[in-house]
């Protein structure tokens, strides 16, 4: 979509409003599979849910800067989650289990960046190869703008003086209910139940119109 006015942006800002209730009300009474990794991983897609939440309530309220700057760690939460569901070891699911101290603050240091998680989810077969290739094409595209919003890099600094056109803050909008969406749908799996996914992929229907038809989840 080449143009958007405001008014379209408007709705899209309420659509999204409606999506995030209708994820919130699906989800709210699950449950992860008793497995330590499962557990975490859940965790992890709850948080990026939560950054996704708060972005959507900033951009509402007319802080866009603020509600950009989450977007980094919602696709972090996001791509930690995935890995802590499918390729990371005992080991490492052992260290972000532990209680927060100095000394496992320090020892949680040499867990991997997003670029090898992404690496080692890639050669994972258990990983849904899909879902993988989103997140990858997702970091190529975005991923020096969501560097300098949560940084305070020219992006941000530059909009203070021309604004955020209605374009560009639909199509963030757009990418974080994406991002929203698949960590649902990560929660879904954590349960280990299979039916949740079914409801799941009703909300993907009912709300089509609030995401890329390039990152839309499947």
């Amino acid at each position: 979509m080449k143009h958007i006015t405001p008014d379209k942006l408007e709705h899209t800002l309420a659509r999204s409003l409606a999506l995030h209730e209708a994820v919130q009300e699906l989800t709210e009474c699950f449950e992860p599979y008793p497995e330590l990794h499962f557990e975490l991983a859940f965790q992890s897609a709850l948080l990026s849910m939560e950054h996704a939440t708060a972005a959507l309530v900033l951009v509402q309220n007319d802080m866009e800067a603020s509600g950009m700057a989450l977007l980094r760690p919602q696709f972090e939460s996001l791509v930690r989650a995935f890995w802590l569901m499918y390729a990371a070891s005992e080991t490492q699911v052992e260290k972000l289990s532990m209680p927060l101290t100095i000394e496992t603050a320090r020892r949680g240091d040499d867990l991997p960046m997003l670029s090898e998680m992404l690496k080692r989810l890639d050669g994972v077969p258990e990983a849904p190869a899909h879902i993988v290739t989103q997140l990858q094409e997702y970091k190529e595209v975005t991923w020096k703008a969501l560097n300098s919003f949560t940084h305070g890099g020219i992006h941000p600094l530059s909009k203070f003086v021309t604004g955020y056109p209605p374009k560009l803050v639909f199509d963030t909008l757009c990418n974080s209910n994406g991002i929203f969406m698949m960590a649902a749908q990560l929660l879904c799996i954590t349960t280990g139940i299979p039916e949740h996914q079914l409801h799941w992929r009703e909300l993907v229907d009912k709300f089509a119109d609030c995401f890329h038809p390039t990152n839309k989840p499947v």
